[in-house]
């Protein structure tokens, strides 16, 4: 995409949305100027010149762009399976069948996932991307992030792979051979990749799945080549005989301000103090923790301020609209917050959790779990320019919005309603449309592009992948499969209900 030397965007008139010093969100009805990728200046009255797009906000919500913490952007193709399946089901079919793809399947995955991101007003992933069988998959996966235009921290993934689905289940024994981390090294050389280095590099791991000398000796060659962030499962469910990841981190000492866990519904009062002495973050995905059993969201429980963002996991099981996570969240909170103080024979008189909690889920508190926020997060004069135009004039929009605009994209907004989103200071989405996207030779900001491919030109790859690789998948019977997980990570036959 060639882009003039000097760009600027006016936002005129709009509705903003600007964090406070204590984090609390105040509407602001000003313009803001955009000059190439930074936000150049917040007031009333910015004078456009004769160079500048204009865009007239009058009736609009202008928001920082959505931070999602958590994702597994590779799974496109699957979207639609997972609808009634728990953590059992989904690990055979969804985690693990990146054995079925191929490299180009991952960088149509990854593109689709990602666009769809920027569609929904994601602006900023941290991609846990356990799609690892050879180097090519990773690096397509990369390729596929630099060319969708969103703001991405790429968690390369040392991860357990398939050996064989037949007759029965069975892992690669070695999960870290010598190309692993080798090939982790190479690419950190590399590192931040396309226009203005928009994509980082991290890393990521399940320490159940390695020796502790292995994690600690990963955790360092990680660290030394630069992760922006280490990423892993804090995973803890019945059906799965595995350690609490946080409490093997805490005995490894590898706890630190650059370790995001995922999930961590189990989490102990002992384990919420290591956490919070460390700097640790966490992401909730509300959605796929409820359904896939891993236990309460934990992202807007009062013990948890400070420590929590939110992430989608995985839109095979549902869309990337962040606000959906948001409102998720809070309902169960609320409800559990209740539930908790009537089983006290207690009563509360408050609501619980606000509507800007939620929102500043996946907004500045998102950004400082990605460790970005000195970038990204709020908008405000220096930052990057990752912005969401909403409507203020749907039918869901045009009174929630004149009330409270942050309330109205927490609990009333769709995706319809996001008109525009920019990225670096480039339109991403407008009046209504995803742009169309540049397909980069390479990994560098100076490769060169191979052509520009619109949505619908996408989307029919994306259906042709998706039906080769169902073959593949409906060749696994579902029975062994399930019977090698139990007999991998099962700590208790007896307790298994089918």
């Amino acid at each position: 995409m060639r882009l003039p030397m000097t760009r600027q965007i006016l936002l005129q008139n709009g509705n903003l949305l600007v964090h406070d010093e204590k984090d609390h969100v105040i509407p602001t009805r000003a313009d803001l100027l955009i000059e190439n990728d930074r936000i150049k200046e917040i007031r009333e009255n910015i004078e456009p010149s004769g160079a500048m797009l204009v865009i007239d906000c009058s009736d609009k919500i202008v928001s920082p762009g959505f931070i999602d913490t958590h994702h597994h952007l590779w799974q496109s193709q699957q979207k639609g399976m997972h609808c009634d399946q728990i953590l059992l089901d989904y690990y055979h079919s969804g985690n693990l069948a990146s054995s079925h793809y191929s490299a180009k399947d991952i960088f149509l995955g990854e593109l689709g996932g990602a666009l769809e991101l920027l569609d929904a007003g994601t602006t900023t992933v941290v991609d846990h991307a356990h799609l690892n069988y050879t180097p090519e998959h990773s690096k397509e996966a990369l390729r596929a992030l630099v060319a969708s235009g969103v703001r991405a921290v790429f968690c390369y993934c040392a991860h357990p792979r398939v050996e064989t689905w037949h007759p029965e289940l069975q892992f690669d024994k070695d999960m870290l051979p010598d190309w692993v981390m080798e090939t982790f090294k190479e690419l950190s050389t590399k590192q931040p990749f396309g226009p203005n280095g928009r994509v980082r590099l991290g890393f990521a791991i399940d320490p159940g799945f390695c020796s502790q000398h292995e994690l600690k000796q990963v955790f360092a060659e990680a660290r030394s080549n630069g992760a922006h962030l280490i990423t892993s499962h804090g995973t803890k469910v019945a059906m799965l005989d595995m350690p609490s990841t946080i409490d093997v981190l805490a005995k490894s000492e590898l706890l630190g301000p650059d370790v995001l866990i995922s999930h961590a519904n189990a989490t102990t009062k002992e384990e919420l103090s290591k956490l919070k002495e460390s700097g640790v973050h966490l992401s909730s995905t509300p959605i796929t923790e409820m359904q896939m059993g891993h236990g309460h969201p934990l992202c807007l429980m009062p013990y948890f301020n400070g420590l929590s963002s939110l992430g989608v996991d995985c839109h095979s099981v549902s869309n990337c609209f962040l606000p959906n996570q948001m409102i998720t969240a809070l309902q169960a909170s609320r409800a559990r917050i209740f539930e908790q103080a009537q089983a006290k024979r207690e009563w509360d008189a408050t609501v619980g959790p606000t509507v800007e909690n939620a929102y500043n889920l996946g907004t500045i508190f998102g950004a400082r779990a990605a460790k970005l926020d000195h970038e990204i997060g709020s908008l405000k004069v220096g930052k990057k320019a990752d912005i969401i135009i909403f409507s203020e004039k749907t039918p869901t929009m045009v009174l929630a919005s004149a009330c409270d605009p942050v309330a109205a994209i927490v609990l009333h907004s769709s995706v319809r309603d996001v008109e525009t989103v920019i990225v670096d200071g480039i339109i991403r989405k407008e009046n209504c449309s995803l742009l169309k996207t540049s397909l980069p030779k390479g990994l560098g900001a100076d490769d060169g592009e191979e052509r520009p491919l619109s949505w619908s030109e996408l989307a029919s790859e994306l259906v042709q992948s998706s039906t080769e690789l169902k073959k593949k998948t409906d060749a696994v019977d579902e029975d062994t499969a399930r019977d090698g997980l139990i007999r991998a990570f099962l700590e208790d036959l007896t307790r298994l209900k089918i």
